[in-house]
């Protein structure tokens, strides 16, 4: 059997030509149960993100996994063929398995130290278990992976610190202000302003206000949200008595909140107001901080601190590969140990150094001239106890194994195996 990964990802191929090789979870479900019926391949998964469209197979070593996976991407979606020719990779075997691990660990991913992509490898082990494609080999690999990318985020600090712009202005609001007790505005209703809204909402803001020139889009963000409070531009100034925070993010040609604007009202104002300016260009007008009651932040002081954010996350890859390393070793062996031959010679070796031993020991009660017959029977009996487990798993030749031997195989290392190598 042949372990193998077919992926095409961000790093060698650009978002709109990556774009047509995308599928939906009905037809990723589709792709998977018909490799379910296809009988060369035993296990399989499917691993999609924004950044990457990834199939893990396990498969009989004759079996032609790109050919077959062309064929099937053709099924789904023609479009996608020219495209997953061009730009797909393979990796095969414990390069694999080094790979899976590198994801899970965020190693791999565009923003280093991602949280994200921990929770969608473990969506498609679910989708691969709900299809059945999911068995021992695969078991143990993602779960596996699951331990590295929870390794490498307790112990190293790679995703320590905001290294986007939206969660850098969450976090600077955080340091400034109480979050949990506050009255959020943002300004804007593209992606940024919606990822800031949502890592406001997360940390347990109370109320939200979602201003927006365009309300319809407003309204689109807001039920995406779960949030109600919609305002218009015109109304910002009137609003803003409300707020203690403010984090801007239109693609206006100039600042919608002036300084003439806002000048009155902030003047009578008495408590302070936190201003976030993380457009370009710029929101908010630079003269508001002439008023002693805001305080105001734009892009560049925030690229500050994610430079250094940055930085520090780097640092930290040499442990997080290491660790990374360390268990990748560790499945090489689990899965070297599953090899027959190996397997049955040291199955062998190990049930007659026993006779051998007991022979030895119970010798003198047999008297003097009996001790080789005692050994020739104690090595007679361990090869017929050991004959039909030994038959089962060679039943189907030594490459191309059942999921029940390999299974057997398994069992056998922990039942009989793992403890001498513990000795």
């Amino acid at each position: 059997m042949k372990l193998v990964a077919n992926i095409l990802t961000y790093h060698n191929c650009p978002v709109e030509v990556r774009e047509k090789v995308s599928f939906t979870p009905e037809q990723r479900c589709f792709m998977l149960k018909k490799m379910h019926a296809e009988e060369a391949v035993s296990e399989a998964a499917i691993l999609e993100t924004c950044n990457r469209i990834e199939f893990y197979l396990y498969a009989k070593k004759s079996f032609d996994c790109n050919a077959f996976l062309t064929e099937l991407i053709g099924q789904v979606r023609p479009v996608a063929v020219d495209t997953w020719a061009k730009y797909s990779r393979r990796y095969a075997g414990i390069d694999t398995v080094r790979h899976l691990f590198e994801v899970a660990a965020g190693l791999d991913s565009q923003m280093l130290g991602e949280n994200q992509i921990l929770s969608q490898v473990k969506s498609a082990y679910t989708m691969s278990l709900d299809c059945r494609m999911s068995k021992l080999i695969f078991h143990r690999l993602f779960h596996n992976a699951f331990r590295v990318g929870k390794a490498v985020r307790t112990h190293t600090s790679i995703n320590c610190g905001a290294v986007s712009i939206s969660l850098a202005a969450v976090e600077l609001a955080k340091k400034k202000i109480d979050l949990s007790a506050a009255t959020a505005m943002v300004l804007g209703a593209g992606e940024n302003a919606e990822l800031v809204a949502t890592y406001l909402l997360k940390a347990s803001l109370p109320r939200l206000i979602i201003a927006n020139r365009n309300p319809q889009k407003a309204e689109t963000m807001a039920a995406r949200l779960r949030t109600e409070e919609i305002i218009g531009r015109a109304d910002i100034a009137g609003k803003l008595a409300e707020v203690d925070l403010l984090i801007s993010s239109t693609a206006a040609d100039e600042p919608v909140v002036t300084y003439e604007m806002l000048k009155n009202d902030l003047a009578r104002r008495e408590k302070p107001i936190l201003m976030i300016d993380i457009a370009v260009p710029r929101d908010i007008d630079p003269d508001i901080s002439r008023v002693e009651c805001v305080s105001l932040y734009n892009i560049d002081d925030l690229n500050q601190q994610i430079s250094c954010n940055k930085k520090k996350r780097s640092s930290e890859i040499p442990k997080a590969r290491a660790i990374v390393a360390e268990f990748t070793d560790n499945f090489s062996n689990w899965l070297h140990s599953l090899n027959l031959v190996p397997l049955i010679s040291r199955l062998t070796q190990e049930g007659l150094k026993l006779a051998h031993t007991e022979a030895r020991r119970y010798a003198k009660d047999f008297g003097e001239g009996n001790s080789d017959k005692l050994k020739l029977f104690a090595e007679s009996l361990v090869k017929k106890i050991l004959h039909g487990p030994i038959s089962f798993i060679k039943d189907g030749g030594d490459e191309e194994l059942s999921t029940e031997q390999i299974q057997a195989v398994d069992l056998i290392n922990k039942m009989f195996l793992s403890q001498d190598e513990g000795d």
